[in-house]
């Protein structure tokens, strides 16, 4: 059965429009409404009640006139950039991060801890606590805080929560703790929770090397190995919202049998390697680290490059992105490393004498990256259509478009 229409229904379809100009504006494609009518396919006349809709609800204004055509000079465009705001939270398993954006995606606060819970009560009372720290160094107007993201390879889908690394440990029942709706409940805000490796594309998409690709993936090396799968600057989530785990792809091992491809590229399989008490919080002190155990890193390398040149491979035969992006928690330097040993790439269906990036290229290493993608999650969750169509969603979020 084919699902029903929605674009039908009048009032979805005047979001959608509102949404869709709201977004050519953000990103600078257009700022006066004979662009957007060009770009949009919409009437000048649609356009025009678009854009005095928008701006009565206080989410753009009139930025000037562009002089030197014929006519009447028309009026430019920019989003209100204190019209609204979204917190960000990166949670993994000893780091935090929590971010505040305004309206336009401009950065304003980041915050980072270290996560030090023992229990589930423990993280959640840590995330809580970096919220209101966020919201106080930030200090928006309350009602102008659409809401909250918060991105962790845990939150998303409990039944994908079988990694060895958190057996036995309170992160084995994380996926059934409901954080986003508790979170939801203690503050009064919408929360969207976000797999983190969507999150850094998000991040990557709006702030990092992937503004200027319509398609790519976002390789993210944490604990874990996830991708997020961007196709028009939109997330693609798959059936159930796992689209991406590749990190769960078998590969064989050394001594026989095969294991997930994580359990080598990931901060997981570097910390097997040079000792399993060793923290990877702390940049100086892993820097230190790496010192210390120098072929231990150098065979991790070695062994990681040629299982990162495997999973490009499929990433490209599969999705043909213009590129793929690579970012992790781990210093910049090991990364770069790590990339530069998987080339030579294998040939694949990438190559091509056209290609205006390159196949495999280092992502936006600042630590603050999936934060800020979790950041402007509510705000688009709030401007759609049907949030909840694409979005795992806790509370109800704003009306956008009120006047």
């Amino acid at each position: 059965m084919r699902a029903p229409s929605l674009g039908k229904n009048h009032e979805f379809t005047k979001r959608l429009n509102r949404q869709t100009v709201l977004d050519l504006i953000r990103r600078g494609q257009v700022s006066s409404r004979a662009e957007l009518a060009r770009i949009t396919g919409l009437s000048p006349q649609s356009i025009s009640n678009i854009t005095d809709e928008l701006e009565r609800a206080g989410l753009i204004e009139p930025v000037g006139k562009t002089y030197g055509g014929k006519g009447q000079p028309p009026t430019n465009f920019r989003l209100v950039a204190d019209a609204a705001f979204g917190v960000g939270i990166h949670l993994d398993r000893d780091y935090l991060c929590g971010t505040l954006v305004d309206f336009d995606f401009a950065p304003q606060v980041r915050i980072e801890r270290r996560l030090t819970a023992t229990s589930l009560e423990g993280m959640h009372a840590e995330v809580r606590a970096l919220i209101d720290a966020v919201l106080d160094e930030g200090a928006p107007p309350r009602e102008r805080v659409w809401g909250i993201g918060v991105a962790s390879p845990l939150l998303r889908d409990r039944h994908v929560l079988d990694t060895p690394s958190i057996e036995g440990s309170f992160w084995a029942t994380f996926g059934s703790y409901a954080l986003d709706r508790r979170l939801s409940e203690e503050t009064g805000l919408a929360v969207v929770v976000e797999n983190d490796a969507n999150a850094g594309a998000l991040g990557e998409a709006t702030f990092g090397n992937g503004r200027d690709l319509k398609s790519f993936c976002y390789l993210f090396l944490g604990y874990g190995l996830g991708c997020g799968l961007v196709e028009n600057g939109t997330i693609f989530r798959g059936g159930w919202g796992n689209a991406g785990e590749v990190g769960r792809l078998l590969v064989p091992v050394a001594g026989g049998g095969e294991d997930h491809l994580e359990s080598v590229l990931s901060i997981e399989g570097l910390r097997r390697r040079v000792g399993a008490g060793e923290s990877f919080d702390d940049p100086v002190a892993f820097a230190a680290l790496v010192a210390r155990h120098p072929e231990a890193v150098d065979a991790w390398i070695a062994d990681a490059a040629r299982h990162l040149r495997w999973v490009v491979s499929v990433l490209e035969n599969v999705l043909d992105p213009q590129a793929v992006l690579i970012g992790s928690l781990l210093p910049e330097a090991l990364i770069a490393r790590l990339v530069a040993a998987a080339e030579p790439l294998h040939h694949t269906i990438a190559v091509r004498d056209d290609r205006a990036a390159p196949r495999l290229k280092l992502g936006h290493l600042e630590r603050d990256l999936i934060a800020l993608g979790a950041a402007t999650t509510p705000i688009l969750a709030t401007l759609e259509a049907d949030p909840g169509q694409n979005w795992i969603l806790s509370g109800e979020p704003q009306e956008a478009y009120k006047t």
